[in-house]
């Protein structure tokens, strides 16, 4: 992606490090150059598309030194194998105050944590209007599916490595999920979730991916309670919201399903911010209006 050539040519300092199928090894090792008061960490395929430099400048001129980071807003086109796309939307930590390394340091070989070093110094991360977005998973199926099997490989080490780390068990049911491997996906998600180790944001997608898994096997008392579990934790969402509106019409409750998707549709409307879950996704229009329709008509989905 010529990045070595460009920073090159705007007078960077490059240093190469052989990469070990870690990703955090490789982010460690760039941060033991940085010389800044901030780090902000993009990759090739990522665009800050707000606030403008100038007002980006005045955020850090102007945090109080508690604030140990801000999170930042990425939209991500996903792909899908079916040639669907998802827009998912997820608040991270992409910019974070230079502590040096070893005590700011990243963890995890693939989905790399931040935030937990920030924590462990006693600092905050604050939500922030920096926007970014993220393009590397909008792309041929080739692409994908290389990108889904190098992630698959790192994060199987991972766990092997951590059998605790519930974090890593979530990130790779995620992965399984998109390989279609339905009953693996399963497996790994509850995995996660009985670690009792996830973050609550981390929590409420887990318990709302669980819920979509369990709702596609029509097992839907099961999806409205990990749907309701996910809200429990982080009510503000759309997509644990829309599962749960699906659930209901599917078990026949056509009222509370009518009433649910029209806060769904009232959600989607006002959509703004960084969402507290790891990431939420935005539900197609159509898809909510057809299940608004059924409810109303008080007919059941044919699976």
């Amino acid at each position: 992606d010529r990045t070595k050539e460009i920073a090159r040519s705007f007078g960077a300092k490059i240093y190469d490090f052989p990469w070990q199928d870690d990703f955090s090894l490789a982010r460690n090792e760039a941060l033991k150059y940085c010389t800044g008061e901030w780090i902000i960490y993009l990759d090739a395929d990522e665009r800050i598309v707000e606030p403008s430099p100038e007002e980006l400048l005045n955020i850090l001129r102007n945090a109080d030194k508690s604030i140990g980071g801000f999170y930042c807003l990425i939209e991500s086109e996903h792909y899908q194998m079916d040639g669907s796309t998802e827009v998912h939307r997820g608040g991270y930590p992409r910019i974070f105050r230079n502590l040096g390394y070893p005590k700011v340091k990243f963890i995890g070989r693939v989905h790399e944590q931040i935030a937990p070093s920030i924590f462990q110094n006693g600092l905050s991360i604050q939500f922030s209007n920096i926007k970014i977005l993220h393009l590397g998973y909008n792309q041929g199926r080739e692409v994908l599916e290389a990108k889904i099997q190098r992630n698959y490989r790192m994060l199987i080490q991972h766990v092997k490595e951590e059998p605790l780390n519930g974090y890593a068990w979530y990130q790779l049911g995620q992965t399984l999920a998109q390989m279609s491997l339905a009953t693996e996906a399963e497996r790994a998600i509850r995995m996660a979730i009985q670690t009792k180790t996830l973050s609550k944001s981390v929590f409420a997608t887990a318990a709302s991916t669980l819920a979509k898994m369990v709702g596609n096997k029509g097992k839907y008392e099961e999806a409205l309670y990990w749907a309701e579990k996910s809200l429990e934790t982080v009510p503000d969402q759309i997509y644990a919201l829309h599962l749960k509106a699906y659930a209901l019409l599917y078990l026949q409750r056509f009222e509370e399903a009518e009433a649910t998707f029209h806060e769904v549709l009232r959600r989607l409307e006002q959509k703004k911010g960084i969402p507290l879950t790891g990431f939420d996704i935005l539900v197609p229009e159509e898809l909510i209006l057809k299940g608004l329709r059924m409810a109303q008509q008080r007919m059941k989905p044919i699976m």
